[in-house]
Parts: structure tokens; C-alpha cells; sequence
């Protein structure tokens, strides 16, 4: 699939020259979209993101299709919104969408909190996190591999807090990103699924959508787990997006609300936001 008629590609560059006429052309008329786990009409987030109320800037990192099913997309992108043009909140967001002919009709966007900060035009992108050296992979995998490849890795892994499973799932120079911390080679991994272990139980993981291509690899899933100290079961919907290859994972970029997981900043083992 030509990532140039991707509809996140045409999505940005219409928004980024606020041709509302184009952006609008690109959605089914009820479309939804769903931002941090909050369902609305495309059609009214679009709005809010247009002149004269708004000014909204994409700037796509990566967007692929599904090998088995080029309907689904799934990207990475910088969002920056403004109401004067000057002072911008940028935000850094996963997204997965599903289209019907050229339109969205569904898309869910998932932002890493941490990274939410006020910048100008001129502020440059922060450096993105990617493996150093990455391999030439020796075969493509399939989705029933990768899917296997992911369940091991969280059920039979962290959830079970086994760490030498986690591990075995993991290239030595691969790295975890998420909202609370980033996570790089195999003995920061260990500590990692031991403090998990000993800050929350019951972990369940339900997968809702996969978007396969090459190496990328992109879940949309439900977390939930029990807070041992708190005493709090939640879910939280994740956007896990990275590269795998050769059974293992390089890169995890996990998009998620933390606000509104059962996992704290100050039960995980580095405890600080990786983006400031």
C-alpha cells in the first residue's frame, strides 16, 4: 500500500493548511472518533480544530496499512493545537483508524501524557526513541505469529511476572517506552516485570485491534490490573505500536491515559516521565 494515499497522510497535510473542505472530504459524515478513550463525531473534533476556533498541526512520523487488510491504519504523529497561532500545546499520539473506500469511518487517537508541553512554530520536534542498528529481519512474520509473539510477552510475562519470559521476548538493545518510564536491555527489563509483580495482580489483556506491516506492529488492547497498595482495579485502553521482528521486539511505544490506569508513576522502577 502507498503510504502516500494513507488517510493520515491526507489527513495532515489538508489540516496543516486548514483546507476544511478537503479535511471534511476525508470522513464518512459519521465518522467517530475516539480521543483518550472520549467518543465524539469526527465531524465536531474536526471543527474544534479549524479556524477560526482552532489551529492544528500534524506532523505524521510513521503511518502503514494492514498487510491482510489495507482498510486499517495505524501511525505515530505530533499534534500541536492552537487559538492564536503563536503558543501551540503540542502532545505526542498514537493512532489507528478504519476506512471504507478514500474515508475515515472510525478512528481512536491515544496521547502519551508525558510528553504534553507549550511550544511556538519554531520549536523543534523532540528526537524520537528507535533502536540503534537494527537488524535486516531474516523473514517477514505473520499476524498469527506477532499476536502469539504479544500474548506470550504480556500474559504469559508480565502478567505472570515472569521475568525470563519478558526477556526472552526482547532483543538485548530493545527498549519499552511508555508514559511513566522507558525501559532499555534485558536486566532493566527484569527489574521492570519484578516491581509490576509486586505492585499489582489480576492482570487481564483483551486485544482489540492489530495493524501488521513488515517489522510495525500496532495493538489496540484493553489493560486492567489490581493495585496491590491501593486496592484499585482499573483498565486502561492502550495503543502499543513498535517493531518486531525475528520473534522478538526492538521497540514498544505504549500509548496510554495514565491517569486513568491503576499503575502509578511511584510503584514503577524508574518512576519518572521519560519525555521532560
Amino acid at each position: 500500500m502507498n503510504v502516500a494515499l494513507s488517510p493520515l497522510v491526507r489527513l495532515a497535510e489538508a489540516l496543516n493548511v486548514a483546507d476544511a473542505a478537503s479535511t471534511r472530504s476525508l470522513l464518512d459524515p459519521q465518522a467517530t472518533w475516539i480521543l483518550d478513550g472520549e467518543s465524539q463525531p469526527a465531524i465536531d473534533v474536526l471543527q474544534g480544530w479549524l479556524p477560526p476556533r482552532a489551529f492544528a498541526r500534524i506532523y505524521l512520523r510513521r503511518a502503514f496499512a494492514d498487510a491482510d487488510d489495507p482498510h486499517w491504519w495505524a501511525g505515530e504523529w505530533v499534534f500541536r493545537i492552537s487559538t492564536d497561532g503563536r503558543t501551540w500545546q503540542e502532545v505526542e499520539q498514537g493512532v489507528i483508524a478504519h476506512t471504507q473506500g478514500e474515508r475515515i469511518i472510525w478512528m481512536r487517537l491515544h496521547s502519551d501524557p508525558s510528553t504534553l508541553r507549550t511550544v511556538t512554530p519554531e520549536t523543534p520536534l523532540r528526537p524520537e526513541l528507535m533502536p540503534a542498528n537494527l537488524p535486516q529481519p531474516v523473514r517477514l512474520m505473520s499476524r498469527e505469529e506477532k499476536l502469539a509473539l504479544h500474548f506470550r510477552h504480556t500474559r504469559a510475562g508480565w502478567a505472570s511476572g515472569n521475568a525470563e519470559v519478558v526477556v526472552s521476548c526482547h532483543a538485548p538493545q530493545s527498549f519499552i517506552q511508555t508514559p511513566l518510564e522507558v525501559v532499555r536491555g534485558h536486566e532493566a527489563l527484569r527489574q521492570a516485570v519484578h516491581a509490576y509483580a509486586e505492585n499489582y495482580a489480576d492482570t487481564t489483556v483483551e486485544v482489540h485491534h492489530v495493524v501488521h506491516n513488515g517489522a510495525w506492529l500496532a495493538i489496540q488492547q484493553t489493560w486492567t490490573c489490581t493495585n496491590r497498595k491501593t486496592g484499585v482495579r482499573a483498565s486502561d485502553q492502550d495503543l502499543n505500536i513498535g517493531i518486531v521482528q525475528d520473534g522478538v521486539f526492538y521497540r514498544w511505544r505504549e500509548y496510554y491515559d495514565s491517569r486513568t490506569s491503576a499503575q502509578t508513576r511511584e510503584q514503577t522502577v524508574f518512576g519518572h516521565s521519560p519525555a521532560r
